[in-house]
């Protein structure tokens, strides 16, 4: 379902992993009593749906919560989410503090948009899932990137670097996606960073020229789509470059 009031809370299921409730900041002690009483997993906010605060503290009164979703925030104080051992979802915009991923042992799925000064995601083995928006270094590369070894799925998405070089080894990746990256040129040592890729889609990179590495590889799904014009295409099924 989408986010929708359920008698006086925004409760929604269509957010990460588990059903969420919304905090809202007129009435915040009641959302953390209903999560309390429900056993609620999963949490959200966003100015637009009443979500105020600056920090959050809330989270130390419920330390069960193992899905944080926030959007379109300014915070300055992101303690609180140190309370949650069982974290297993994480989605915060990047108008906070730096935080220290190696806190979350059990994480799973993370949408990260980089802060400096972030650390600790290449720490995670339990990793499965990762979402990058907006990583761009100075010298726009991925020399300098932190990324879990036994990740299985990423997305990068409005990155800047020029190409895909630099990248730690992913030997366990097997779906990776790329979009909105205009300044990627070449993608030619894809396999060389995630050799056990199946699933490759690539979509609003313009500047994509370099790309024919991937005409030999054994895909379950590859498409790649440059200008709105798609340039490469397999799968399984049915096969075309």
């Amino acid at each position: 379902m989408p986010i929708e009031r359920i008698g006086k809370y925004l409760e929604t299921e269509d957010l990460g992993i588990t059903h969420s409730l919304g905090i809202e900041t007129n009435q915040i002690e009641s959302c953390i009593r209903e999560i309390q009483d429900r056993n609620i997993l999963g949490t959200f906010g966003c100015p637009v749906f009443g979500f105020k605060q600056e920090d959050l503290d809330f989270l130390n009164q419920i330390p069960l919560i193992q899905q944080v979703w926030f959007w379109e925030i300014g915070l300055k104080d992101i303690n609180g989410i140190y309370s949650l051992s069982d974290l297993a979802y994480f989605g915060i915009h990047d108008k906070r503090p730096a935080i220290d991923f190696s806190n979350f042992p059990k994480l799973q799925k993370a949408v990260w948009h980089p802060v400096r000064k972030d650390c600790g995601l290449g720490e995670l083995d339990s990793l499965q899932g990762l979402d990058i928006w907006r990583f761009k270094p100075k010298e726009k590369s991925y020399n300098a990137i932190e990324l879990p070894k036994n990740l299985k799925q990423l997305d990068l998405n409005w990155c800047n670097p020029s190409s895909l070089k630099g990248m730690p080894t992913l030997s366990n990746l097997e779906e990776l996606q790329i979009h909105y990256c205009r300044n990627l040129e070449s993608i030619e040592s894809i396999l060389y960073f995630a050799p056990n890729l199946k699933k490759l889609v690539i979509t609003r990179c313009a500047n994509l020229k370099d790309y024919e590495v991937v005409s030999s590889h054994d895909w379950d799904h590859m498409h790649i789509e440059i200008k709105g014009k798609t340039v490469a295409n397999k799968s399984k099924q049915s096969e075309r470059f």
